[in-house]
């Protein structure tokens, strides 16, 4: 294992679930803005706005997973080496 791999990942992981609620703050703030707009092309511009951050709030947390999932190998693998 890399000297200060594990802390590397933390920050990752950190970084990851403060992305993911931006995500979620920028998603709520379109659909809010989607139901105030009186437009039909100004609400669907927002309503897709809204989608593309909940496409990356789900790209952030496959990503989050992924990286506990091989902080866990990780961890267990020392367990049994060291």
């Amino acid at each position: 294992m890399v000297k200060g791999e594990p802390e590397i990942r933390q920050t990752l992981i950190s970084i990851l679930e403060e992305a993911i609620e931006s995500e979620i703050e920028s998603e709520e703030k379109y659909l809010h803005a989607a139901g105030l707009a009186c437009d039909t092309r100004v609400r669907d511009f927002f309503l897709s706005l809204a989608k593309m951050e909940r496409d990356h709030k789900e790209q952030l947390t496959a990503q989050l997973e992924e990286l506990r999932a091989q902080m866990t190998v990780v961890g267990e693998m020392n367990e049994m080496f060291y």
